[in-house]
């Protein structure tokens, strides 16, 4: 009797050992669980094209009365660099590196940062400034009673922004507002020198975290095509907030998605694959002036703007600068034929020229290369067909 009672309590001691350990194990694992997320808890979340990037920055306080001063700012200036913000820069250009991201692309992620801490104010400009001279970037601030404009000075050029001349250089408002009015301003360069914002004319940031899809019909010599596939909205979006980078290489270099150019580009190679070279041009062609309805940029968007091939499958939409990138791009993927843009500055127009070796069919030649005419943004339009004087075009390589 006296062993059974003493198995019995060892295996009720038992018991107890593991009800405990158990708990204990639930209580570790929930310590844990907290700590994990306590350790995000508290930390800024920045949408950059649908990436969620998290910032340990804490906020920092600051206004600037009216009226704004010399002195007000450069004593906000002196505030914030005291305090230091060089951690914020640290995780910036750590997510800048990851994304892969031009001083371009960085510029409007310090543009989203700064507004996400103090909205669409003058507080939110300042810190902006105060950010890009920590990278050093050349900037200067303009300034009235009650506003203030960050510039910075960019080694390409973009239209449509307001901009202004400082020590014989350009420095753009990276607000980028288009059809902002001008005001009176005086300028002010608390500190000297930095170096110019460039961008990556090679290629866009990595950015593909949404998807969408096109659809597109089209027929040609009474056959009718669908194209479907999906684009990188990610890169949709970012190139909705880039300025208006001046019209040239960059709008053919940025090419499609690689989702997007596998589809597009591949079923296009498949549905002109057998055609003589002046029928593939053709198809081409005229793809560019009936996929994409015509639309003015002004009835778009309110003021001119040129879009990227990935942009313009977006839209469904596109004027003739847009139809000429879409032409010229599909022209260099899918036939591989290289060509320039003919830019009818008087006209306010655009066409393309595609290298075209043939003996009799090509309008004009450029650096010893045949060219041939295709006119993407008019209807019914065959390639050779040019309603302007080439020789009032002026050549963009591309």
């Amino acid at each position: 009797m006296y062993y059974s009672i003493e198995n019995q309590l060892n295996k009720l001691f038992k018991y107890i050992r593991l009800v405990y350990q158990k708990h204990l194990l639930k209580g570790i694992l929930a310590f844990f669980c907290i700590f994990s997320v306590s350790s995000s808890f508290g930390k800024t979340e920045i949408d950059v094209y649908g990436h969620p990037l998290f910032l340990n920055y804490a906020k920092i306080d600051f206004t600037i009365s009216k009226p704004i001063s010399p002195q007000k700012i450069e004593g906000h200036i002196q505030h914030l660099n005291n305090l230091t913000i060089q951690a914020l820069i640290e995780e910036l250009d750590a997510h800048a590196t990851a994304f892969g991201m031009d001083d371009m692309a960085y510029l409007l992620l310090l543009k989203k940062v700064s507004e996400k801490y103090y909205g669409q104010t003058v507080e939110a400009k300042l810190f902006q400034y105060v950010l890009l001279k920590q990278k050093g970037y050349r900037t200067i601030l303009g300034f009235s009673e009650d506003q203030l404009t960050t510039y910075a000075h960019l080694d390409f050029k973009v239209h449509n922004v307001l901009f202004v001349t400082h020590q014989g250089l350009i420095f753009t408002d990276v607000s980028f507002a288009k059809n902002a009015e001008l005001c009176i301003e005086s300028l002010l360069e608390p500190s000297k020198g930095g170096r110019a914002i460039t961008m990556n004319e090679r290629r866009p940031p990595f950015y593909n975290a949404l998807e969408s899809k096109y659809q597109i019909y089209f027929e040609f010599e009474g056959m009718l095509y669908q194209f479907r596939g999906k684009l990188n909205q990610s890169l949709v979006a970012y190139y909705k907030e880039l300025p208006d980078v001046e019209f040239g290489q960059v709008y053919l270099n940025y090419q499609l998605s690689i989702n997007a150019k596998q589809g597009l580009v591949n079923d296009l190679k498949r549905a002109t694959d057998g055609m003589f070279s002046s029928k593939k041009i053709d198809f081409l062609l005229q793809f560019a002036q009936n996929a994409f309805v015509y639309k003015a940029d002004i009835d778009a968007y309110g003021s001119e703007k040129f879009a990227f091939p990935e942009e313009i499958l977006a839209n469904t939409y596109a004027d003739c600068e847009d139809k000429s990138v879409m032409f010229a791009y599909l022209a260099k993927e899918v036939l591989d034929l290289p060509s320039v843009a003919l830019v009818y500055y008087l006209d306010h127009h655009l066409n393309v020229g595609v290298a075209f070796n043939h003996k009799t069919s090509y309008n004009f030649i450029y650096n010893n290369q045949k060219y041939l005419v295709c006119e993407p943004s008019g209807l019914g339009f065959k390639p050779g067909d040019n309603v302007y004087d080439v020789k009032r075009a002026s050549i963009v390589n591309w």
